[in-house]
């Protein structure tokens, strides 16, 4: 079985980053109000609970925000991460893009901190629309099927972005044993004249 060894990879890459938040849980308590999991709004609660787990208010709100945020971030590139490996590992050109690699990575950073700059604010949206129309933004993709990982980005972007990255995680796991799936069984190879998956990981 040819993809015994990427889904090995994938799996035991997810199951560090599962222990590891479990055990810092674990050493600090706290942390879990700081977790981008769930949605809703930011909380309130005080940096000191950030290590004790005990919820102290402060009066410096803009930290909490900072500490979320950082969190959401280090989570997007977390998750991120192993949709790269895949992508590096079954595209079918040896001479792959290194630009477009790391906007596998990047992007969904710079989306998750716009949707904090926009969130509940209409005005602010309207302003983005406006600025975004006004730069000209172009990217060429050589396969459509590389438009599927520019979606997976996004959507993880905006679920760091609404402090909801269980969404994202559930779907680059699906995303990811998905394209090894397909990758495994050569899916649609015998109706097309170009392999997009290379034929050793």
């Amino acid at each position: 079985m040819k993809s015994a060894r990427p889904l090995l990879q994938i799996t035991s890459y997810y199951l560090f980053i599962a222990a590891f938040i479990y055990g810092l849980t674990k050493v600090l308590p706290g942390i879990v109000a700081y977790l981008p999991f769930g949605g809703g709004e930011l909380s309130h609660t005080g940096v000191q609970s950030f290590v004790t787990g005990e919820l102290k208010q402060i009066s410096w709100e803009p930290i909490d925000k900072a500490i979320r945020l950082a969190l959401s971030l280090i989570g997007v590139v977390l998750v991120m991460e192993p949709v790269a490996w895949v992508y590096m590992g079954a595209r079918r050109r040896k001479g792959r893009d290194q630009a477009f690699v790391l906007t596998l990575l990047l992007l969904p950073v710079v989306v998750a901190g716009i949707v904090l700059i926009v969130q509940n604010s209409l005005a602010l949206a309207f302003s983005l629309a406006g600025i975004v129309a006004g730069v000209r933004f172009r990217l060429t993709l050589d396969d459509t099927l590389d438009a599927s990982y520019i979606f997976v980005a996004i959507a993880v972007g905006l679920a760091a972005g609404i402090e909801a990255l269980e969404i994202g995680i559930v779907l680059t796991i699906f995303f990811n044993y998905f394209v090894l799936v397909f990758w495994e069984l050569d899916y649609g190879e015998e109706v097309s004249t170009q392999r997009w998956f290379t034929r050793a990981w």
